[in-house]
């Protein structure tokens, strides 16, 4: 082993020490769809759906007060037509993230907790129209969050949380990944 792998091997072995130490724990939550505006031949033009959105994520508690997770979020798709008379011409976004966070927690009694979240999102969108083009887009932003826990038993809770992901603006159309989201979440 030469000098210069002797940090990194230091570092990998401490953060195995340190994972397994932790307890595990995981979730679904339901989300709200989100916010999508279309600028299309100059009339804005907000989606007209409301695509399920869910959102998967695990983390790793390493005291009472603070965790690491990690999550990903499938966001659904949006649609957005053009209102000028006469034309066809429609748009689809699909949108996902997935991002790396911490997460602190503060007890309120034995039953309830608040948390917030801090952390680095990496949001992809996915843009097609019915002219056949389409786009593919990624951008990271950093994001945060908080919510209330409610200890259902000893390794279930329910969580009611916000989330704000980032948001994108380009050629007028503007794009936001925040999310009201309610869940389960299952401690090991």
């Amino acid at each position: 082993m030469n000098l210069r792998s002797l940090p990194l091997a230091a570092a990998l072995f401490a953060l195995a020490t340190a994972a397994r130490a932790a307890d595990p724990y995981v979730g679904l939550n339901i989300t709200t769809p989100g916010e999508a505006n279309f600028s299309i031949n100059g009339h804005d033009v907000g989606n007209d759906n409301k695509p399920h959105a869910m959102k998967l994520y695990a983390g790793l508690q390493f005291t009472p007060s603070w965790a690491a997770e990690l999550g990903y979020g499938a966001f659904g798709s949006y649609h957005a037509a053009d209102p000028t008379p006469g034309s066809h011409y429609q748009v689809k976004l699909s949108s996902n993230v997935a991002y790396l966070a911490a997460r602190a927690t503060t007890p309120l009694g034995e039953s309830f907790a608040l948390f917030g979240r801090f952390g680095v999102a990496v949001n992809r969108l996915k843009a097609s129209d019915s002219l056949g083009h389409g786009d593919r887009e990624s951008f990271v932003r950093p994001m945060f969050g908080g919510g209330l826990e409610w200890k259902l038993a000893p390794q279930l809770s329910a969580t009611v949380e916000y989330n704000r992901y980032g948001s994108h603006n380009s050629d007028g159309n503007r794009f936001t990944q925040q999310k009201a989201e309610l869940g389960l979440a299952f401690k090991f």
